[in-house]
């Protein structure tokens, strides 16, 4: 069922594109370069081509999101797919042995100075 769905989100995909490509440009250049933008004017008139191919653009790519999310919810099966980590069965990276760090003396301060106070004298 899960396959079925696929295949249709494929063919849909197709009509999609070529919805897309069929429709007129903002400045109708595909009247100029081939034959079927002046077939589509002349069939539904320019103004209803547009809006047809509109529509049935966004109905296609509606349908397509609906298949999709249906698809996903109730047609895939978390049983049916068995995942491994990406660890599994990979080679373990050579560590050399680890000689241990030795920390930087700190360095030697002579003692602090004592300052003396001024002798205070009472009058």
């Amino acid at each position: 069922m899960f396959t079925l769905a696929i295949i249709l989100m494929i063919i849909l995909g197709l009509l999609l594109i070529t919805a897309v490509l069929i429709q007129p440009g903002k400045g109708d250049m595909t009247t100029s370069m081939s034959g079927f933008g002046n077939q589509l004017g002349t069939m539904f008139g320019s103004r209803r081509a547009s809006d047809l191919l509109t529509k049935i653009t966004i109905v296609i790519g509606a349908t397509i999101m609906v298949i999709a999310l249906l698809a996903n919810k109730f047609l895939l099966n978390p049983g049916d797919i068995t995942r491994d980590p990406a660890t599994v069965n990979a080679a373990k990276p050579i560590v050399p042995p680890s000689t241990p760090v030795q920390k930087p003396a700190a360095p030697q301060t002579p003692p602090a100075q004592q300052q003396q106070a001024p002798e205070q004298t009472k009058p």
